[in-house]
C-alpha cells in the first residue's frame, strides 16, 4: 500500500474508534415512504425479483450445473441489451481479526466494467454513479437475505439503508419500464461477475486494526457472545453454578451402572 494511502486508511480508523462509542441508528416507522399501501413493494412489486439458488440435495452436483448454465444464458442476454447493466458484489472476512472486513462492486454495461469501487467496511461513501438509458438493474449476490432486506421497510437494524434504497427506486420506477432483480450466486460456484467482484476485494491489501462492529445487530450480537462466554466462564464455579443443575457427565455415569 502506498505510504500517503496507508496514512489515510490508518487515519480513518483512529477517527471510527473515537467516535465508535457514538453509534447509532434512527428508525422512522413512520416514514412516507413506509405507510402502508404506499411501500416500494406495495406500488412496484412487479419491477423487483429476487433469483434464489435452490439446491437439489438428492443430485448437488447436477442442480450446480444447471444454476450455472441458467446464470451464463443470463448474461449472454444482460451483454447483449445495452439498456441493461449488472452488478456483481461480495465482502471480504478475513481470518485474522485485526484485519478489517472490506466489501467491493463492479458494474457492467454490454460486458464491459463501467465503475468499480472497494472499501473498507467500516467506512463507506456511496459514490455518485449514474448510468443513463438504463431500464434494467442485475445484481448478483451471495446474501440473497441482505438484497431482500434492502427493500424491507418493517423496523429493523439499517432501516436508515432501506429507506435510502427505496426512495431511489420509487422515483426510478415511477419513470415507467423500469425493474430491478437480485440473483443468488453461491461463493462457490466461482461464477462471473460475482467471483470478479470476490478476487477484486481480496486485491485491497489487509488494514490492520480492531475489527469494528457498523450496526446495532453487529453490537447485540458481540453483546450477546460476550455474556454467554461470561456465563460459561462463571459457571464452572461451584458456588456460582449451585445445586439446581443436573451435570450430565454424572447422569452417563449411573446409566452406565
Amino acid at each position: 500500500m502506498a505510504p500517503a494511502l496507508q496514512g489515510k486508511v490508518h487515519g480513518t480508523i483512529i477517527e471510527i474508534e473515537n467516535h465508535h462509542h457514538k453509534l447509532m441508528e434512527v428508525f422512522e416507522p413512520c416514514a412516507p415512504e413506509n405507510h402502508l399501501g404506499f411501500r416500494l413493494m406495495d406500488c412496484f412489486a412487479a419491477q423487483v425479483s429476487f433469483n434464489d439458488f435452490k439446491t437439489n440435495m438428492e443430485n448437488e452436483v447436477l442442480s450446480v450445473n444447471n444454476w450455472k448454465i441458467e446464470l451464463d444464458a443470463l448474461i449472454n442476454e444482460l451483454k447483449e441489451d445495452e439498456h441493461a447493466a449488472y452488478c456483481g458484489t461480495d465482502a471480504s472476512l478475513p481470518a485474522n481479526v485485526q484485519h478489517q472486513v472490506a466489501s467491493a462492486y463492479l458494474i457492467y454495461r454490454q460486458g464491459d466494467v463501467v465503475h468499480q469501487a472497494r472499501y473498507i467496511a467500516s467506512r463507506v461513501t456511496a459514490p455518485d454513479c449514474s448510468l443513463p438509458n438504463v431500464d434494467n438493474i442485475t445484481l448478483f449476490t451471495d446474501l440473497i437475505v441482505s438484497a431482500r432486506q434492502a427493500v424491507n421497510l418493517s423496523v429493523h437494524s439499517g432501516e436508515g439503508h432501506s429507506l435510502a434504497v427505496c426512495c431511489a427506486l420509487q422515483q426510478w420506477f415511477a419513470n415507467g419500464g423500469h425493474s430491478v432483480t437480485f440473483v443468488m450466486v453461491h461463493s462457490h460456484f466461482e461464477w462471473g461477475p460475482h467471483h470478479e467482484a470476490h478476487e477484486f476485494v481480496r486485491g485491497l491489501p489487509p488494514v490492520s486494526s480492531r475489527r469494528m462492529a457498523t450496526s446495532l445487530d453487529s453490537l447485540c450480537k458481540k453483546a450477546i457472545a460476550t455474556c454467554l462466554d461470561s456465563w460459561s466462564t462463571m459457571f464452572q464455579n461451584e458456588k456460582y453454578q449451585g445445586h439446581n443443575f443436573l451435570l450430565l457427565q454424572n447422569l452417563n455415569h449411573q446409566e452406565k451402572h
